[in-house]
């Protein structure tokens, strides 16, 4: 039997590039039922330079999410959910959440001061990294080097 599938498009909104992932509400329901209803979102993508080829949007709104399908080792094409409620050394105090996408090989999630950081995984780009979606997974490498990139995460319907 066939899971229905909901899916969201991430767009790097100056350059276009952009891919379609599958949300995965069999495996994490509650995180994409978060994730959905705070769709559409549109920031500043970052480069996770500590955590290796991984990228992220830091979220207006940081609400927190039971722990789901957590991991800290996500393959490429993986799409997670991070919280943090604001209690590390070097936080100010104040929650934080994010969209983090693994775009590579060897990402290893790391939070303040190297440690090791779980989040939610809760969609899937489908397809291979090195050969499906080549372009996005270039135009987020290029966040590293020129800096700061406006992506949106919009539903699908």
């Amino acid at each position: 039997m066939k899971i229905h599938r909901r899916y969201i498009r991430l767009s790097f909104v100056k350059t276009g590039e952009s891919v379609i992932a599958e949300m995965l509400d069999d495996e994490a329901p509650v995180t994409c039922q978060l994730v959905w209803g705070m769709l559409p979102v549109e920031n500043d993508w970052w480069h996770g330079r500590y955590s290796g080829m991984e990228s992220f949007m830091i979220l207006e709104v940081a609400k927190p999410a039971p722990p789901e399908k957590r991991t800290m080792l996500p393959l490429p094409g993986e799409i997670l959910y991070w919280h943090d409620g604001g209690s590390a050394v070097t936080s100010t105090g104040n929650a934080v959440a994010e969209i983090v996408f693994a775009f590579g090989r060897g990402v290893r999630l790391c939070g303040p001061e190297g440690v090791a950081s779980y989040a939610n995984l809760f969609a899937r780009i489908p397809g291979d990294w090195k050969y499906d979606w080549v372009d996005f997974a270039n135009a987020c490498a290029r966040v590293r080097s020129e800096g700061l990139a406006p992506v949106r995460i919009e539903r699908m319907e």
